[in-house]
């Protein structure tokens, strides 16, 4: 059965067609409207662990989520049960972004479970005991935005089934989300404080892809998530301090660190590789070369092609080593941007456990680097460019 969202029921979501038209005040008014999101809003508080300054946010409704992708026995079969796909079935929040693909249409809608809300509607929770109660003594108040791009209408189509064409104007419109909620001149839409920001003057924006249940991929229809929040992620912290420490970004740092041998495929403006200090079998990183680019809307067309392309290989490579491993599909693919990290993205495949040595820092990984990178370009037909 070919699962999708039609058209006709695409019109009875739609209230934007292309999000570069609206404001964000506007988009902040059409999420306040989202009545099923107001069951589900965050508690807008998030602590920091002293140790490391891990963020920790807290939304205790997202238990609550749907999950299609539940194993058939309780057991370890990947089997997955043929339920009925509430994207399909048009059972979401409202559409504020779609672009036309060769099959079907690539959509931007709110998520209905968000880890993140804006500030003035968070949960009242807060205001309890004066908030000390709940923000603790390191506690910081959180608030933002938090969206899903579905990557096709199709039902079975995503980054590893998708042609060429189609991947591009997926991240097109990936880009154009991200520009404007980054864009400065919305600045006069506050979304709280923002502690630790100078280069970001409206937040932050954290692109992630979650596929399969055991990385945290509730639904089965392939989506990216997009939060922007005034909360600067820790990633984004630690690239500022590498690039204080090294005098150069960290993508400029590997590009010339990792060995050639390490390289899965060059595709001119990207490269993708597997990381000399690799932490588990197949993890992958897509490198954009020009390391003065920051973000996914600075990149020209042919850089947005390479990136797609990447996107594509890195996730085909993903979906096809897993069955041979013996291991249920999933995979976590992590947008890396901003100050002091140039752009990359980070493909991690959950090909092995962690365990309490990894919690302690101490990564032990079954497999090495060169063999992954010999094994990822004999499967995708490659060979080494540099």
């Amino acid at each position: 059965m070919n699962r999708q969202l039609t058209r006709e029921t695409l019109q009875k979501l739609l209230q934007v067609v292309e999000i570069e038209s609206v404001s964000l005040e506007h988009l902040r008014k059409l999420l306040f409207n989202e009545a099923g999101i107001k069951d589900y809003i965050p508690d807008g508080i998030c602590q920091l662990d002293p140790r490391n300054g891990d963020r920790i946010v807290y939304n205790s409704a997202r238990a609550q989520r749907p999950h299609d992708n539940r194993p058939v026995a309780s057991g370890s079969s990947p089997e997955v049960l043929d339920r009925e796909c509430l994207i399909c079935e048009g059972k979401t929040t409202g559409v504020v972004d779609v672009a036309d693909l060769s099959q079907g249409f690539t959509f931007i809608n709110w998520n209905l479970f968000p880890i993140l809300y804006p500030g003035d509607t968070c949960n009242q929770r807060q205001s309890v005991d004066n908030g000390t109660r709940f923000l603790g003594p390191q506690g910081i108040t959180v608030h933002g935005y938090h969206l899903l791009q579905w990557t096709s209408s199709l039902h079975d189509k995503d980054w590893n089934n998708m042609p060429h064409s189609d991947r591009v104007v997926v991240m097109q419109r990936l880009a154009a989300l991200e520009q404007k909620l980054l864009s400065s001149s919305e600045s006069e839409v506050e979304i709280g404080t923002n502690q630790d920001s100078k280069d970001s003057p409206s937040g932050y924006v954290s692109i992630i892809k979650n596929f399969g249940r055991l990385v945290g991929g509730s639904l089965v229809h392939g989506h990216q998530q997009i939060g922007f929040s005034n909360l600067m992620p820790k990633r984004v912290l630690d690239h500022k301090r590498f690039e204080t420490d090294h005098g150069e970004n960290f993508s400029a740092y590997l590009l010339h660190k990792n060995q050639s041998d390490l390289i899965i495929h060059d595709y001119g403006p990207a490269v993708l590789l597997v990381p000399y200090f690799m932490r588990r079998p197949f993890d992958m990183f897509l490198h954009v070369k020009d390391t003065s680019k920051r973000y996914l809307y600075e990149l020209n067309e042919v850089e947005i092609a390479a990136v797609a392309n990447g996107w594509h290989d890195a996730i085909r490579a993903i979906l096809l080593l897993m069955p041979q491993l013996g291991k249920e599909s999933a995979y976590n693919v992590i947008t890396n941007s901003g100050p002091g990290a140039g752009l990359y993205f980070e493909f991690l495949p959950y090909t092995q456990e962690t365990g309490g040595f990894e919690h302690l820092g101490l990564y032990m990984c079954q497999g090495n680097p060169q063999d992954t990178a010999g094994q990822l370009r004999l499967i995708l037909g490659k060979t080494s460019v540099r």
